[in-house]
């Protein structure tokens, strides 16, 4: 299977994994919306890092792969890796709860509120719509060095 295929599925997965969050979240099942949005934004820096790196990491933190698709944004697409510094910085303590939510969702027994299922969700559709612009710079460096 190519790479380009692989990238596909991984993003369809996270948009479907979004999706689920936000039916979750109106039926009131908190933990399992913020579960799920967790997940759809950790598939889809995955994605991204498999179309840079033509591979995808085998961890499960979203702050870890996001460090590593700034590393390999850093010296050929500084203007990409810019945004994403500013993604991070700007978004640390989000990335750090739905992080938490997917260890509490998996493996403790935290209850959510509607207002922590929604800063779940909120941070999984502004990280993607974030990392769509940082995708988009990236195709726009490489299409210009094709000229």
């Amino acid at each position: 299977m190519s790479s380009g295929m692989m990238v596909e599925i991984l993003r369809r997965r996270a948009y479907s994994m979004l999706e689920g969050a936000r039916w979750r979240l109106s039926r009131g099942e908190y933990d399992l919306a913020c579960f799920e949005a967790e997940q759809a934004a950790q598939l889809y820096v995955k994605s991204l890092l498999l179309r840079v790196l033509g591979e995808a990491p085998r961890i499960h933190r979203i702050s870890e792969l996001l460090r590593r698709l700034y590393s390999a944004l850093r010296d050929e697409f500084a203007q990409a890796s810019e945004m994403l510094a500013d993604i991070v910085s700007s978004s640390r303590r989000s990335i750090w709860f739905l992080e938490e939510s997917y260890s509490q969702g998996r493996y403790g027994y935290a209850e959510y509120t509607e207002s922590d299922g929604r800063e779940c969700v909120d941070t999984a559709e502004n990280l993607i719509r974030r990392l769509e612009e940082v995708e988009r710079l990236v195709q726009g460096a490489v299409e210009e060095k094709g000229r």
